[in-house]
């Protein structure tokens, strides 16, 4: 069985659509969904009669935490082999998408990722992503104590780079499994919709990643590799920012030990990234 777990807010007009693209996967019956309310002002009592055939966990958290804090509340009251994480606006690209994570990992893998698609500014995009997508093992979470930080933002990469770290058999099918929806009312666009404002968090989750390497005796370069390709993402923002803006980041760097400075503007990322996991002091 799979374990689904949707963290919900306030979605009463989104989550109808994401149940019924549960509901029309080929192996719906294989599935348990968990939805995780963050203390939403709505009831989801109507929603939840209307999908009784599926089966569903409903449970209200006492106070409003963030989705990483949900997440986590699935996971803890969940006891299924597998687990999956979706978002209450989000639906799945193929009615087979469960089912080619599932196939996968049943070959013995601890993490198998598919692609998200996604559009912003009307151009489509494949990636990875950071959770969805995405079936993981449980055993392999509770074997390595991998958690979500109670972090309201980029609280999704820190668990998948903090499972990745601890070195997991994993694979990727280069097939779009996941349809993230870009929703107005969600937590990105509309309590963070400063860009820059989120990368502090960011850099205090890549801290307390290096940190988790260094306690788990984590392979050094692994742990490495996943904070140097940061600098990608720090480069695309660069010429956004203020001249204010970069002072604040270099001192939110140095605050937080995040030793990428130098490679700021430097778009020589395969160059960046092998002499980071070289030389960086760790």
């Amino acid at each position: 069985m799979i374990d689904l777990i949707i963290p919900i807010y306030n979605a009463v007009d989104t989550l109808p659509y994401t149940l019924m693209s549960i509901r029309l996967q080929s192996i719906s019956n294989l599935v348990n969904i968990y939805l995780i309310d963050d203390f939403s002002s709505c009831s989801y009592d109507e929603i939840i009669n209307e999908f009784k055939d599926l089966n569903i966990t409903y449970k209200k958290l006492e106070k409003n935490s963030g989705p990483g804090v949900a997440r986590q509340v699935g996971i803890d009251v969940s006891d299924s082999k597998y687990i999956m994480f979706m978002d209450s606006d989000d639906l799945f690209f193929f009615s087979d998408s469960i089912k080619m994570l599932y196939s996968k990992i049943e070959e013995g893998y601890d993490h198998v990722a598919g692609l998200t698609f996604y559009e912003k500014n009307n151009v489509q995009f494949y990636n990875e992503g950071d959770l969805h997508s995405k079936i993981y093992r449980r055993s392999f979470i509770e074997k390595n104590n991998i958690k979500f930080n109670k972090t309201r933002f980029h609280e999704d990469n820190f668990f998948n780079n903090l499972l990745l770290i601890c070195d997991p058999k994993m694979t990727i099918i280069d097939i779009p499994i996941y349809i993230y929806v870009n929703n107005p009312n969600s937590i990105t666009s509309s309590e963070w919709d400063n860009e820059f404002e989120r990368l502090e968090i960011l850099l205090s989750n890549m801290r307390e990643l290096i940190l988790e390497g260094k306690k788990r005796n984590c392979d050094k370069k692994i742990v490495l590799f996943y904070t140097a390709i940061k600098i990608k993402y720090f480069n695309r923002l660069w010429d956004k920012f203020t001249s204010e803006q970069k002072k604040i980041f270099k001192k939110w760097l140095k605050e937080y030990d995040i030793k990428l400075e130098k490679y700021l503007t430097n778009t020589n990322y395969e160059v960046i990234i092998d002499e980071i996991c070289e030389t960086y002091d760790y």
